[in-house]
């Protein structure tokens, strides 16, 4: 047996034992001299009818599909100080390792306002501040249009500070608000990496930027179960420089600096959900652009590659009883990059994704849920084409199935 199929089968039979010792005892977290403590596990499988490499080797089926974390929080009037550690494998990312979710000191004065340092996470859309709570959806994939798992490092936590709070409308309901600035840290074997580095044709390099900065309103209407919102979130000062080695005649071998930068990259996104009785429906929209300034000195034109990227989804579920819960969705993606004085003739084609997917969450106690998902995907574009990973258009599944399946234990 090797390495990565014995970790699945001990993940496996950890949540196994910590399920059996905890069937009938409550959800109410652990607390320990006025500490805090919480956390979950979940292992899934992933396996689809076509592209080898989509979320992982997932064309004959894979259980490098799993989370973990525990958290940590005390509380006293109104400061909060908490944090969690966090690991995961989705095929290609995580490698198991433990990281720092999110860390924060937090002093609320009013309502109206509170302000929050440390590693905070990043308010986007509905459900980014929440991915970890699987409970409160059917959904094993959120809709990878706007919540791509592959990302979750990238855009779960900022390492700086933001201002909140609760602004009360009265008769026009409320406004919840957000704002934000920071940075986010980017390895070169991060999903992130692959998906800024898509179908460059040289190895990964280390993507960095200034500050981010951007922030959510969402306006609590007085029509209950309905709210709308807005986030924002730019990337100032973001790319990367790479070395390239060219082999020029009659000089040989000549060293290069690439150049792939943009002064801001700039995300928004709208937001509406309606939750009434036993049904919540969802729609997000987004957009992505940034002008890349893209040049090798003296030897290629100095060009543009603009990038204008737009995605969303529409969802709906329904609790049909106490444990079980069934959901469906359609989330749709198109990257589109022009490129302008590069090299004549280049061109970048559409990059699109339809995704149809079809969920049911079974609750087999308060800490145990089970979750299966079924998808039909026409179009391939959000699948990565690194030097690392090469998956070409030409040799990509148009359409195409995959099955999801999870279960976690949560306390």
């Amino acid at each position: 047996m090797n390495a990565r199929h014995l970790t699945t089968c001990r993940t496996l039979a950890v949540l196994f034992v910590l399920g059996l010792s905890t069937t009938n005892t409550s959800l109410a977290a652990v607390t320990w001299k006025n500490i805090q403590f919480g956390g979950f596990a979940s292992q899934g499988f992933l396996v689809n009818t076509g592209n080898n490499d989509y979320l992982g080797d997932t064309s004959g089926g894979t259980f490098d599909f799993r989370e973990y974390a525990l958290n940590a929080s005390w509380s006293k009037g109104k400061f909060r100080v908490g944090a969690q550690g966090f690991g995961q494998r989705l095929g290609n990312y995580g490698d198991d390792k433990i990281v720092l979710d999110w860390a924060i000191v937090d002093y609320q004065a009013t309502q109206w306002f509170g302000i929050r340092a440390g590693r905070v996470k990043m308010p986007r859309g509905l459900y980014n501040e929440a991915l970890d709570v699987d409970s409160v959806r059917p959904f094993v994939l959120l809709p990878q249009s706007v919540y791509d798992a592959r990302l979750r490092d990238f855009n779960s936590a900022i390492n700086g500070g933001m201002i909140y709070g609760n602004i009360n409308l009265r008769r026009f309901g409320s406004l919840d608000y957000k704002a934000f600035y920071g940075d986010i840290p980017m390895s070169t074997d991060s999903g992130a990496n692959d998906y800024f580095n898509n179908d460059v044709p040289y190895p990964n390099v280390k993507i960095g930027m200034d500050a981010v900065y951007g922030g959510s309103l969402f306006w609590n209407t007085p029509k209950s179960g309905l709210r709308v919102g807005y986030s924002y979130s730019a990337f100032q000062d973001f790319g990367a420089d790479r070395f390239l080695t060219m082999d020029i005649p009659p000089y040989g071998l000549i060293q290069f600096i690439m150049y792939r930068n943009t002064d801001r990259y700039d995300r928004h996104l709208l937001s509406a959900e309606y939750a009434t009785g036993d049904w919540t429906f969802a729609a997000e929209i987004g957009q992505e652009e940034a002008d890349f300034l893209i040049g090798i000195p003296a030897e290629v034109p100095t060009g543009i590659l603009a990038v204008d990227n737009i995605y969303g989804y529409l969802s709906a579920t329904r609790r049909i009883n106490d444990r079980l819960e069934i959901g469906a969705y359609y989330s749709y993606t198109k990257e589109q990059q022009t490129s302008v004085n590069i090299v004549d003739g280049l061109i970048f084609p559409d990059l699109i994704q339809h995704d149809f997917a079809i969920s049911a969450k079974y609750d087999i106690n308060e800490r145990w849920l089970v979750k299966v998902e079924g998808h039909y995907l026409d179009g391939a574009g959000k699948i990565f084409d690194t030097p690392s990973w090469p998956q070409p258009l030409a040799k990509r599944d148009e359409s195409w199935f995959l099955l999801a399946a999870k279960a976690t234990f949560s306390f």
